[in-house]
C-alpha cells in the first residue's frame, strides 16, 4: 500500500530528500530498513525499489507501520538473523551502538553482495563521526533536506554507502 499519507516531522524518520538521493541505488532491488519505526522512509524508498520491508522492534511503531500496509517483521536485529536483501538502510535510535555493529553483522554473511547505508544527521553531534568512519569503507555523500524550520527540520544528512561485490 505505501501510504505517504501523515508521515512523522523529522527527527523521527529519515527525510524525503534521502530516498531522492539513494534512488539510482535502490532502484529495482530489495531493501531492508532495520528500524523502520512508523513506516515513513519504507514508503519514500518505495517509490523506487522493487521491494520494501523493514524490522521493528517497539510493537507500537510496528503496529502503525503494518496498518499502513507494509511488510514489517517485529524483531530486535542486534539479537535476530537479518533477513536477505539487496539493500540495507539504518538510522538507529542509538548510532555510536548500532551503525558500526550493524555493518559488521550485515558483513559477516559471506553471500551478501550488496549496499549498506547507514545514515545520521549532520547536524546531531553523535550521528557525524560515527558515519564518518563507517565512510571509510565506502564513500560518503550529504543530503540537505529541508522541511520546515523547526528543530532538526533542515540540515544535512549524512549517509555512509558501502557495496560489496561491486
Amino acid at each position: 500500500m505505501n501510504n505517504n499519507a501523515s508521515v512523522n516531522k523529522c527527527p523521527y524518520r529519515s527525510p524525503m530528500a534521502v530516498s531522492d538521493a539513494i534512488a539510482d541505488i535502490i532502484r529495482d532491488k530489495v531493501v531492508c530498513e532495520l528500524g523502520c519505526a512508523e513506516g515513513d522512509n519504507l514508503a519514500f524508498m518505495g517509490r523506487y525499489a522493487k521491494k520494501v520491508f523493514g524490522i521493528e522492534y517497539l510493537p507500537r511503531r510496528y503496529h502503525h507501520a503494518q496498518k499502513r500496509g507494509f511488510e514489517v517483521l517485529i524483531q530486535d536485529y542486534r539479537n535476530s538473523p537479518i533477513p536477505d536483501a539487496d539493500v540495507y538502510y539504518f538510522w538507529p535510535d542509538n548510532v555510536k551502538r548500532d551503525s558500526e555493529y550493524l555493518v559488521s553483522k550485515i558483513l559477516k554473511n559471506q553471500e551478501f553482495d550488496g549496499t549498506i547505508i547507514a545514515a545520521g544527521d549532520a547536524g546531531f553531534p553523535p550521528d557525524s563521526p560515527v558515519i564518518k568512519r563507517i565512510a571509510k569503507s565506502g564513500r560518503l555523500i550529504e543530503v540537505p533536506f529541508n522541511e520546515g524550520n523547526g528543530y532538526r527540520e533542515n540540515g544535512i544528512f549524512l549517509l555512509a554507502i558501502v557495496e560489496r561485490g561491486k
